[in-house]
């Protein structure tokens, strides 16, 4: 698949020519794409795939323009680890504290109840090793966040809600409208 490079700048700028002749331009890439579609509207013209047509036809007239992209590898782009998805939701936490000036904790009995639930969720998912530093980050802000309460190590993170469970048992948090978290889970209005 190819797709055109949008750091590089056209010699004859950015244009699609349309199949009743007329030249479109703008100041970008999707620009033109917008053009061209408001241009066929008003025209009565068939819409087609404007962004692959723009493509297209400017790849065939500079080719250095664009380079070849595997659709696998788009897709991939999109997908965010587990273990991003917990520092980003640690990270948060760690805000909200900074804005507000502190955090609400549970006592030790009901964080402990809620690491048995999570122990044997099936959305309790270990975190994969992965690089030193970014091992030691979450050790460090796990240690920022819990202070000197427990960490339980049966728990990691919850797949389905991107959480640090390791944390979220310790915090009074809102319960989620969610139906596709089981039934037995604390987080879930009407769970455990």
């Amino acid at each position: 698949m190819r797709t055109l490079n949008r750091n590089l700048y056209p010699r004859d700028g950015y244009f699609f020519k349309e199949s009743d002749g007329a030249r479109i331009g703008a100041d970008s890439w999707p620009g033109v794409v917008k053009r061209v579609i408001a241009y066929r509207q008003r025209a009565g013209l068939p819409l087609g795939n404007p962004e692959q047509e723009v493509t297209e036809q400017a790849c065939s007239r500079s080719p250095s323009l664009c380079v070849e992209v595997d659709p696998a590898t788009l897709v991939q782009r999109k997908i965010v680890s587990l273990k991003g998805r917990l520092l980003a939701w640690l990270a948060a936490i760690r805000a909200k504290r900074s804005k507000e000036g502190k955090l609400d904790f549970v006592d030790e009995g009901m964080a402990k109840r809620r690491a048995d639930y999570c122990a044997g969720c099936p959305n309790n998912t270990p975190l994969p090793g992965g690089c030193g530093s970014c091992v030691a980050a979450l050790k460090e802000i796990r240690r920022d966040i819990l202070a000197s309460r427990k960490q339980d190590g049966r728990i990691q993170g919850c797949a389905h809600l991107g959480e640090d469970t390791v944390v979220s048992c310790h915090l009074d948090l809102v319960r989620v409208d969610d139906p596709t978290l089981p039934g037995h889970c604390w987080r879930k209005i009407g769970g455990s």
